[in-house]
């Protein structure tokens, strides 16, 4: 080939490593076929698992591993560019039945497959060159999900999912097999989104997105789990990366430890730009700001396994000079993992990670307005906890049709709660007679939740795969959970199944008891009376639960191209509500977790739907996914009154399309166009009584309907244009995304005003463009 780069075809490397899922060792000849621009390579991996393509051209590639008495696994829509090596590491589960002959491309192949082999339904992998199709996403990987079924938008400002009817804040955040805090910058108290995510795309290896219906291993959750893992280092070359764009800068590195070793490191380092705005000079009214951090050291041995020191940290502060407060959210986690392979067929996964968590909320305000001798008065209100988290983890394969698997997870949590906050449900304790808690001794003025102690929860698993045949495959477990600060707990089984019926159908069911722990703040609030009494209403409430029921089927009408049907019922009880009948007030229609109400676990609820979801992979090019979800959502109250939940938004639409083009003289680089429209049915929220607003001069909401008032159904197109360009040393890659082309104006809520004595809309984000440009090298 000419040296001259504007003739040179680009080519890279493609490499990784093999192992038996049950048991992580080494699987040596595997046979692995590339395929890309209608050309095939093959390789086998050696003695110690690894394999390597050389010298492949640039573009999308698909890419199988198949070996004798075990499943094929299938990567597709890999994206090979010229500036970074390409790391893929497989582990292959065992077939129930031995195969005579390997195919390399079978029908039945389902390229969603999920990481995770004890997921039968409600699950899908997510993976980062996936999520950079996603117009939107802007690297998060929440925000990715919103082109799922069943998952809705919350609001435009924030990453919060709405999954089945569920509130965002039953959402489980795993990174390298543990609980972590939630992982956003912006987090408010109990919440599991934010306003962006802390971890980038880039940093995300294969990972799994399950929306019902858990494995047995999976505790603390009830509408939905990110179980993320991050990529380890290159183990041969060192890599860099670097992106400036209009929400950020980051910076990557990754490489070797040790040149000839297989140990590698890989970190990466956001800043935004927002921030950078602020130090240019930029004179901005309010500025968000936020940095994170993210790092992965991977440290094989010859006897003692494979370990791995992972962490991250994400710093989030809103303010500037024309607000009277300073919101702060940080949170960070470290840990180290070891997995050690004790037998040909077990394996044990160690972890032990520490947490933290804080919120910090500073109020400035004038006590004294328009007098000579003006006060400034500073409140701060502040929430920490630090939680220590060990875990272990034991695979055991008994033979090719049964797998066990079981663990223990111990976790101990130290708190700080400070905050002042007003309620009124002490208040109608103390002066209401139609109370049903009415306690006339109480006397009342103002509640604060001001607590420090600690506490432990602790977690027990078991899970038992039976591979009856080829087709037919059951997963049943049982998952414990003990919260010890009121020693409440849930015994929960779990059950599901798949029956590959021929080589393109398939059904699959799932059914799961799963509960949640509220925040800390809500259970440790130490409310003040004005007589002097200090109690925890909220101490002793039981764990939130639900029962999940999914019904499946899946039909492939090609290689590429699959429909995926699931019917759904969850039934949700123990929900913290309020003992007074007040008709919206359930901890079901809330993003957050703090509530300085006295709660009782009297409240129940409903999501049931249906999910359609029509799927073409990535070939010829192009991709799509096509989404239709029906669904109703209702809870009831204290007294038994049957309403619909904040979340019901009836249904949902989503489409997702991605068309790439071949440019260049050698069609080397890559132009692709990807989109994405969401449709749903409006927001619900509480009605506003106008007479009695005017009447106060301040807003006054109507409760006792619930949330029966509804926007007018949400809508939004985003846009990504993107060109990647590979050189013979470099690659680069131009994007814009272009977050709600048409200027919808979609309602977020609406407010009374106090000028014209009217209500008026408060409208979600406008048009707005995202540049950035990324390099690797």
């Amino acid at each position: 080939p000419k040296k001259d780069n504007a003739f040179y075809i680009p080519v890279q490397t493609i490499k990784g490593k093999v192992v038996d899922f049950d048991s992580k060792r080494a699987l040596s000849g595997v046979n692995i076929v590339l395929m890309i621009e209608g050309k095939s390579h093959g390789t086998i991996t050696d003695a110690r698992g690894n394999y390597k393509f050389n010298k492949v051209s640039v573009g999308r590639a698909n890419i199988w591993y198949s070996y004798v008495g075990y499943a094929t696994r299938v990567f597709t829509n890999v994206l090979i560019g010229s500036g970074k090596e390409i790391v893929l590491d497989v582990g292959m589960a065992e077939s129930a039945v031995e195969l005579a002959e390997i195919t390399i491309k079978p029908s039945s192949l389902n390229k969603s497959e999920p990481v995770n082999d004890l997921a039968t339904i409600s699950t899908r992998k997510i993976s980062a060159m996936e999520m950079d199709n996603f117009a939107g996403a802007i690297s998060d990987i929440s925000r990715a999900a919103f082109s799922f079924p069943g998952v809705v938008i919350s609001n435009d400002g924030q990453n919060h999912l709405i999954i089945r009817g569920n509130s965002p804040k039953g959402v489980l955040w795993r990174l390298e097999g543990i609980e972590i805090p939630n992982l956003n910058h912006f987090a408010r108290i109990g919440a599991s989104g934010g306003g962006v995510g802390i971890i980038s795309n880039s940093m995300i290896a294969n990972s799994d997105f399950f929306t019902s219906a858990f494995p047995a291993e999976y505790g603390n959750a009830l509408s939905g789990v990110f179980d993320l893992n991050m990529r380890k280092g290159n183990t041969e070359k060192h890599e860099k990366t670097f992106q400036i764009g209009l929400l950020g800068i980051e910076a990557m590195v990754e490489g070797p430890l040790k040149k000839g070793g297989n140990s590698s490191y890989i970190a990466q380092y956001r800043y935004s730009t927002l921030q950078m705005a602020e130090v240019f000079g930029w004179d901005l009214p309010e500025v968000s700001r936020f940095h994170d951090l993210s790092f992965k050291f991977h440290l094989p041995t010859k006897k003692m396994g494979v370990f791995s020191v992972f962490g991250i940290a994400g710093w989030s502060v809103d303010d500037g000079q024309d607000v009277n407060f300073v919101w702060k959210s940080n949170m960070s986690t470290i840990g180290i993992s070891n997995t050690l392979s004790v037998s040909p067929n077990t394996f044990v996964k160690s972890v032990v990670a520490f947490s933290s968590w804080n919120y910090n909320f500073d109020t400035y305000w004038n006590a004294n307005v328009g007098t000579p001798d003006q006060t400034n008065v500073h409140e701060d209100f502040q929430v920490k906890d630090r939680i220590g988290k060990a875990s272990v983890t034991i695979n055991h394969k008994l033979n090719t049709n049964h797998k066990l698997k079981a663990g223990i997870i111990f976790e101990n949590n130290s708190y700080l709660t400070d905050l002042r906050w007003f309620k009124d449900s002490l208040y109608q304790r103390a002066t209401n007679t139609n109370h049903p808690l009415y306690n006339p001794e109480l006397y009342y003025e103002h509640i604060y939740a001001d607590a420090e102690g600690n506490t432990s929860t602790l977690q027990t698993f078991l899970n038992w795969k039976f591979q009856v045949s080829e087709k037919l495959t059951f997963n049943s477990g049982l998952h414990f959970i003990k919260f010890y600060l009121n020693n409440n707990y849930s015994v929960e089984p779990r059950f599901g199944f798949k029956w590959q019926i021929n080589k393109k159908n398939s059904i699959s069911g799932g059914f799961g008891i799963h509960s949640r722990k509220e925040s800390m703040s809500l259970y440790m609030g130490q409310q003040t009376l004005n007589s002097g009494e200090k109690i925890n209403a909220n101490r002793n409430l039981e764990l939130t639960k639900s029962q999940h029921y999914i019904l499946g089927f899946n039909h492939s009408f090609s290689e590429n191209l699959m429909l995926k049907i699931e019917a759904y019922y969850q039934y949700l009880y123990d929900i913290p509500t309020s003992p007074y009948p007040t008709a919206y007030f359930s901890t079901i229609n809330f993003d957050w977790g703090f509530e300085g109400s006295t709660l009782l676990n009297e409240g129940t609820a409903y999501n049931k739907g249906i999910e359609v979801s029509l799927e073409k992979h990535f070939s010829d090019g192009y991709y799509f996914l096509l989404n239709a979800t029906l669904y109703e959502s209702k809870f009831k109250n204290f007294i038994g009154e049957e309403y619909f939940t904040k979340y019901d938004r009836s249904y949902a639409i989503s489409a997702t399309a991605t068309k790439e083009f071949k440019v260049g003289k050698k069609k080397q680089n890559i132009l692709g166009i990807n989109s994405r429209m969401i449709t749903t049915g409006g927001i619900r929220y509480l009605p506003i009584d106008l007479q009695a607003s005017i009447s106060a001069g301040s807003q006054r909401l109507i409760y006792g309907n619930g949330y029966t008032e509804k926007t007018d159904p949400y809508f939004i197109i985003d846009l990504q244009i993107f060109f990647k360009i590979n050189k013979k040393k470099h690659s680069s890659e131009w994007r814009i995304d272009i977050m709600n082309l048409t200027n919808q104006k979609n309602v977020l809520y609406y407010e009374f005003d106090n000028v014209t004595n009217s209500i008026v809309p408060e409208y979600q984000n406008p048009l707005i463009p995202v540049l950035s440009y990324r390099v690797y090298f």
